[in-house]
């Protein structure tokens, strides 16, 4: 039980010095991979784990941003009240999202998540005296003590430390009796119905953390970007993220870091060939299906399984 607990203070530690050692646009950069991988995060709850189709994580996301957003615009309500807020907002459209699976399952549910992507997006799209429309809507910076927090040095300790609680959370929460429910829901929800436990509300609860990690990554990377424009919450951005946490395993907790990484590098890697980023994108999210089912978390567990023998052996 110890160990485990050395190596989260470890990586905190580590987090917390690495503004000190980069520069502004890194740990920018970070504080993206950072909310991104919150986002990722649900998705790894309700597909990866639980085993449940989900295409409205952009959904998720917009309804915290949004939320927020519109909170303080409107009402004077900070940050740091209104993404708890949206995220409950979309925790209760989650699981109502999961309550409409009844009888529903692969693509059937997917359509499903799907629509309600596209059902948040033309509102967002179409409500402009709200949302302020195609134009987008600008988003107010967190203020802290009275003072104003937006570089990305600023940021980045507010990003940062939330995502790691939430990681923490996370991972602890599936080594628990629900996380436990939530693979044997994946497995087999016949052999669950036989032991009397309540299946739908399961599936509701996983689309539910999934909808309150997505609004509070939508929210704060909200105020990273500090503007919302609806036409980045759409199915397209949906099946992004579920590309991320394929790419960086999609049951695995780190793998959510993983792929948010990669999402957000590829761009800066590919220089001035911008115009091949989709078909980069399409070439790795292949090569990882077809050589590394477990994405980069698997085939980093794989290649420490292979060393730790022959380390052994050298000694």
């Amino acid at each position: 039980m110890r160990r485990p607990f050395l190596w989260w203070l470890a990586l905190l530690a580590v987090l917390m010095a690495w503004p000190l050692v980069a520069s502004e646009y890194r740990v920018f950069q970070a504080g993206v991979i950072a909310s991104t991988a919150i986002m990722a995060l649900g998705l790894v709850i309700v597909t990866g784990v639980a085993g449940q189709v989900s295409l409205a994580q952009a959904a998720f996301s917009a309804i915290g941003a949004y939320g927020a957003a519109l909170l303080a615009t409107k009402l004077g309500v900070p940050a740091y009240f209104g993404i708890p807020l949206a995220a409950a907002l979309a925790g209760v459209a989650g699981y109502g999202l999961g309550l409409a699976s009844l009888r529903l399952g692969g693509h059937y549910l997917a359509l499903v998540t799907m629509a309600m992507t596209a059902i948040v997006q033309v509102g967002l799209t179409h409500w402009e005296t709200l949302t302020g429309g195609a134009l987008g809507l600008m988003v107010p910076p967190l203020t802290v003590a009275g003072k104003e927090l937006t570089s990305g040095f600023a940021l980045y300790y507010v990003v940062v430390p939330v995502a790691f609680a939430l990681f923490l959370g996370v991972s602890n929460l599936m080594a628990s009796r629900l996380g436990r429910v939530f693979a044997a829901l994946r497995q087999s929800e016949v052999a669950l119905q036989t032991l009397g436990i309540n299946v739908l509300h399961y599936k509701a609860l996983a689309f539910a953390l999934s909808g309150a990690l997505g609004a509070v990554g939508g929210g704060l990377q909200g105020l990273q970007t500090t503007f919302l424009d609806p036409h980045g919450f759409g199915i397209i951005e949906s099946v992004v993220l579920v590309a991320v946490i394929i790419i960086g395993g999609f049951r695995s907790i780190p793998g959510a870091v993983l792929g948010s990484a990669v999402f957000v590098l590829i761009p800066e890697l590919l220089g001035g060939f911008q115009a091949y980023k989709g078909v980069v994108w399409a070439v790795l999210l292949l090569l990882m299906i077809v050589l590394f089912p477990g994405g980069l978390a698997g085939a980093g567990a794989a290649l420490a399984a292979r060393l730790r023998p022959n380390a052994g052996a050298a000694r």
